[in-house]
């Protein structure tokens, strides 16, 4: 489903605004908007230990199956930007990690 031209408006403000708060440097600004059709997403469920497939040469994850309804973009300052589109089930999954790996704490 294409998004309706205020959708796109309401989208770009957002990334523009968290773009800008990327200039602080004590700031992860992440923001959530909608993935484009057919987007899958980008995480997956493989265990996190030690026994972790992706610990094994030349392993290559399938990832999650579902499609995306969202894109976390989070800033690491003003000029760079990562996106990871999401399904329902794994946006916050994916917002968690990211706080985690930059020191915070959910």
């Amino acid at each position: 489903m294409m998004p309706t031209p205020q959708e796109t408006f309401w989208s770009d403000q957002t990334l523009a605004a968290v773009r800008d708060a990327a200039r602080d440097p004590k700031l992860l600004p992440v923001a959530v908007v909608a993935a484009p059709d057919n987007t899958r997403c980008s995480w997956c469920d493989c265990d996190d230990s030690e026994d972790s497939p992706h610990n094994r040469p030349g392993y290559r994850c399938a990832g999650c199956p579902e499609t995306a309804m969202s894109v976390v973009a989070v800033h690491s300052g003003p000029h760079r930007r990562y996106d990871y589109p999401a399904c329902d089930r794994h946006r916050d999954d994916i917002i968690t990690t990211l706080v985690r790996a930059t020191g915070g704490r959910p």
